[in-house]
């Protein structure tokens, strides 16, 4: 069996953990990092007359499969782009604007679920009510990458044959002219990082055959990332004072200048965590943590394509 041989379908759920059956067309694009199953194993460590262990006993088990994607609209503005189960399985609410946009925004109170079916030649690794979280990866002359955690209820795998999914065919804009801007400054960086930081946690129950009844994003943790931007004057824009200062102010990037392929991502507060001299190329710069806070509540965070 080869690891090259690999299709991932997605599909939101209607009813947590009740499979939606995803077929070709939600097939997305992407590399597979990992995939585990994992299960509790219950050591039976009693005092007996032979020092020789007893075999263990499996308890509660859940899957968790890591992935990468390209960052990319669906190639028609106001149409959701193929990420769609991924970001709102990830806590974030879908906006869709007819021939507009698509927008992605936090969401405190209501969290999709979705079925992944995850095809490795031929074996089918089914995940049932899947929710996870993401970073987000822009670095200059690149694609942007999503690096995707998804964490859902064991089906047992099966035999099946590898399906062939149908992609969208757009081509992700490569990091080129983005217009970045952070406090109110053009800083000059070569990559910015960002984080959903979900931490995700499950809801057991005695009653359910594999001890995990649910899936569940309860919080998220420093949502932020961080960014290296060359050193400066303190005339032309004082990292420290604002550092100091706890100051929050807004952040933007574009991705991107063809219609339906346009992604901008946005943070109305964000403040500087950290300032950490290095050094790139020759070049004095600064390593850059970040921390998203809220404006007016879930909106620390905004993906739009247009």
């Amino acid at each position: 069996m080869l690891t090259r041989r690999t299709t991932l379908l997605a599909k939101k759920e209607t009813v947590y953990g009740t499979d939606p059956t995803p077929v070709a067309g939600d097939a997305v694009l992407c590399k597979v990092d990992g995939f585990r199953v994992i299960g509790d194993a219950l050591v039976r460590d009693y005092h007996r007359s032979k020092l020789s262990p007893l075999a263990h006993v499996i308890g509660e088990v859940y899957s968790e499969i890591k992935f990468s994607t390209e960052l990319k609209g669906s190639g028609a503005a106001g149409t959701a782009p193929e990420l769609s189960p991924l970001f709102q399985a990830c806590g974030f609410s879908e906006t869709i604007v007819a021939l507009t946009s698509v927008t992605y925004l936090p969401e405190s109170d209501t969290f999709p679920s979705c079925t992944i079916y995850f095809y490795r030649d031929g074996i089918l690794y089914e995940m049932n009510g899947c929710r996870g979280t993401f970073d987000i990866d822009l670095s200059v002359g690149k694609y942007g990458v999503i690096n995707w955690t998804f964490q859902g209820l064991y089906v047992a795998p099966i035999d099946a044959a590898l399906i062939d999914g149908t992609y969208d065919s757009t081509v992700p804009p490569p990091i080129l002219s983005a217009a970045f801007s952070i406090q109110a400054y053009s800083a000059v960086a070569t990559k910015l990082a960002l984080s959903a930081a979900n931490r995700l946690a499950f809801r057991r129950d005695l009653s359910n055959a594999n001890g995990i009844r649910e899936v569940l994003i309860t919080d998220w943790d420093e949502r932020g990332g961080s960014f290296d931007p060359e050193a400066v004057t303190v005339a032309t824009h004082n990292f420290h004072s604002i550092w100091k200062a706890g100051t929050a102010a807004a952040m933007s990037i574009v991705v991107g200048s063809a219609a339906g392929n346009i992604c901008t991502i946005t943070a109305p507060k964000v403040q500087y965590r950290e300032i950490n001299p290095a050094e790139r190329d020759g070049l004095y710069t600064y390593e850059v943590p970040i921390r998203l806070a809220q404006n007016a509540g879930d909106d620390e965070l905004s993906i739009a394509f247009t």
